[in-house]
Formats: C-alpha cells, structure tokens, sequence
C-alpha cells in the first residue's frame, strides 16, 4: 500500500501526458479531415506558435516554480503574491502582444477576421496562463491534482472543439473561439486549485522574483529556435519533400522524453530545488532521480531503435517513405536518449541560478546546430541534419554535467556518486544497441 500510495503520483502525471498523446494521435487528423488541408494548416500554424510562446514566457515559469519550490510551510503567502506578479507581468506582455497582432492584421493577409486575432491571443494567454499555474502547483507537490487537471483539461477542451466543428460548422472561426473558451475555463480552474492551496498574501509582502534576468529568455528562445526551426531549414534548402519524413522521425525520436521521461522530471525537480533550497540535498534522490531517467529514457529508446521499421511501417501505414524515416529515427533517437541524462545537472543549475550559463551554453549550441543543419540541408544530406540534432542533444547533457559536477562542493558530492552509473548507462546502451544491430 506505502508503494503503491508514493507511485500515485507519478502515474497520474503519466495520464496527463497520456490525454497530449491522444490529442495528437487521434483528434487532430480528425480535425484535418473536417477542415480540409487549407484550414487546418493554418490551424497547425497556430498551434504551433501556442507550444512556442508557451516556452517564451519571459522565463516566469523557470523562476516561479523555482522559487515556489524552496519555500517553507510559513511562507506560502508569499508564494500567492509572487504567482499574482507573474500574473500582472504576463498581462502586460499579451497586452502589447495583442496590439502588435492588431496592426499587424491591417498590413499583412491573413485569413483571420480581427475577432480571430482577438479569440488568437486569449488562447495563447490562457495557455501561458495554466501552464505557469500547473508550474506553480507542481512546485507544491500537487502531483495527482495536476495529472488528473492536465488530462481532463486537454481531452474536454479538444473534444468540445470537435463537438463544435461537427455540431456548428467546420470553420477556422469555430475552432478559435471553441479552443479559447476551453483554455480559459482549464485556467480559472488550474488558478482556482493554486488559491486553495496557497494562502492569501500578507498585505506588506513584496515578492519580486530573486533572479528573473535577460538571461532567461535568451535561454528559452535558443531553446525554442534549436527545436522548432530545423523544420523551415530543411524544407527552405532541401526541399518539402524532404522535410516530411523528417518531420515524422523527429516526432518519433522524441516520444520518449516527451511523454515518459517529463512525467519523472516533473515528479522529482521541486523535491531537488526544495531541498537545495534548504541545504539539505540528498544523494539518495538525486540517485533515484538518475534511475528514474534511465529507466523512462533510455530503455524505451533502446527499444525503440531496435523496433524502428516496424514501428514505422505500423504508425505509417506501410506508406513508401517509411524506412527513410525509420533510418533517421535511428540516428536522432541515440540523441535524444542519452541526451536524457542532461535534465538532471539542469534541475540542479536552475536550482543555483546559473541561467547566464544556460543561456550562453544554449545559444552556442543552438547556432551550432542551425549552421550545420543549413549546410546539410543545402547539400540535400538530411541524415547528416539527424546526426547534427543526436550530437546537440548529447553535447547539451555532457556540457551542463560538467559545469553542474564543478560549481560547487556540494553540487559535487551529489553528482559525483551517480555519474560512473550515468557513463555506464551511456556506453552500455549505445553498446547494446550496437550488438542488437550485429545479431539480431
């Protein structure tokens, strides 16, 4: 019962990835089919810019749930204050990026009508909204809460969308203002979840955020472009032909980190930043932590380089690109696995403010891998662009591990047991998969 009671938890924060995988596997074709291609590209366009400004939110969601972690049982208070700041700053940046919006309709063709723009920007601050509200209640330990919230919020408010299109009318206008209205009512209920569990703030507290620097958004735009604009890059110079069994592959090799390793992110990041916080970091859980990776990370992507052509035959349909997007699975997932292993020195560097170093190690390596992914993709070379993206991955883990391994004494004492277990985990899966390839 005690086992089952602390992996609780854990599994509903796996059901809240769950509900983001069912939306992507079974709802949006469904849109596709009802919109027709034209529509739903632009709604690919939109929903793509949502999953970016969720990323670009000026690094509130860093900075609050860092220190919303650290705070003791007698300072929640505090904690409602600080979540009402990150509130205010966040109102003033949609509200700039609204007008912006506005003019900018009036001098570009779009094919959304103001009230779109309007219905637009109210579902990209409703979603930074919950997700810096789900960021504070996971610093809180709220697990279950935010599990069980993620996974009802997506399914309820996709498949209110889909009523609409089905019932009202297959229009890109029906599907904003039906998402807008689904993301605001997952906001007020993720905030009105967050004011239960944080006290009212004293009147005389003043909570400005301890380290919100420029840094943190040069951080999250490196990140962002690294991630998003290898895409364009390889349509641009290669061609869209090219782009598409690429574009597969890259959501495929991520499927491990996206849906099973952040769930264990998630679960153990607030428990490392609280008890840095207070000094009292133990090596068993950075340990589990570790553990927690390798058995999320880098089994499923063992498994899922060895399974690559049958994998995609089945996800593709047997369709013919499908063993040049296994070939390039092969190539990221190595990458993005034993990648795996850098969220572990980036808990423990958020957690000691070294966002200068994350942004200048980010930036580095972000025009490092957009450079070559543009001179292979210009050469037609799409497998050097993999081995690319599997090097960045790899490097961003190994470049944080070091800095994290050398900053300080204490630091040092947590990370020096586990990082024989991370290199041979490493080299062991690298070596399995290379002898699952010679014998198999």
């Amino acid at each position: 019962m005690t086992m089952l009671r602390r992996l609780w938890p854990l599994a509903t924060l796996y059901c809240g990835r769950l509900g983001t995988a069912l939306v992507g596997l079974l709802l949006l074709p469904w849109f596709n089919r009802l919109m027709g291609p034209g529509q739903f590209g632009v709604v690919a366009i939109i929903l793509s810019t949502q999953t970016l400004l969720v990323a670009l939110d000026l690094g509130l969601s860093i900075v609050l749930g860092r220190d919303l972690a650290g705070l003791g049982a007698g300072e929640l208070g505090l904690g409602r204050a600080m979540f009402a700041q990150a509130e205010r700053t966040l109102l003033r940046l949609y509200v700039a990026l609204l007008v912006l919006a506005l003019v900018a309709s009036r001098f570009v063709a779009s094919p959304l009508a103001v009230r779109d723009v309007l219905a637009v920007v109210l579902l990209f601050g409703a979603v930074v909204h919950q997700n810096l509200g789900q960021i504070a209640l996971l610093a809180r330990q709220d697990y279950a809460w935010v599990g069980l919230n993620q996974l009802a919020g997506v399914l309820l408010r996709n498949g209110f969308t889909l009523a609409c299109l089905s019932l009202v009318a297959p229009t890109l206008t029906v599907f904003i203002f039906s998402q807008a209205l689904g993301a605001c009512l997952h906001a007020l209920a993720t905030r009105w979840r967050l004011a239960r569990r944080l006290p009212p703030a004293p009147a005389q507290a003043h909570p400005a955020f301890r380290s919100v620097s420029f840094a943190l958004l040069v951080q999250a735009v490196a990140g962002a472009c690294a991630m998003q604009l290898d895409k364009p890059l390889v349509g641009a110079f290669a061609g869209a032909a090219a782009t598409a069994p690429y574009y597969l592959a890259t959501v495929l090799a991520l499927t491990p980190l996206t849906f099973l390793a952040g769930p264990v992110v998630q679960f153990f990041q607030p428990k490392v930043i609280g008890q840095i916080a207070t000094g009292t970091l133990a090596p068993p859980l950075v340990r589990r932590f570790l553990f927690g990776i390798l058995a999320s990370a880098f089994l499923p992507g063992l498994a899922l380089w060895f399974a690559a052509p049958a994998v995609t035959a089945l996800w593709l349909h047997g369709a013919g690109e499908h063993a040049l997007v296994a070939g390039y699975v092969r190539l990221l997932v190595v990458g993005t696995s034993l990648g795996a292993i850098g969220y572990l020195p980036n808990v423990l560097l958020v957690a000691r403010r070294q966002y200068a170093f994350l942004a200048t190690a980010s930036t580095c390596l972000t025009i490092t891998v957009l450079a070559v992914t543009a001179w292979a993709a210009s050469r037609g070379d799409v497998r050097t662009v993999c081995l690319a993206y599997a090097t960045y991955h790899v490097a961003a883990a190994v470049v944080q591990w070091v800095r994290a391994l050398t900053l300080d004494p204490e630091l040092r004492a947590a990370l020096s047991p586990v990082t024989p277990a991370a290199l041979g985990a490493s080299l062991g899966t690298v070596g399995g998969g290379l002898l699952l390839h010679r014998f198999l």
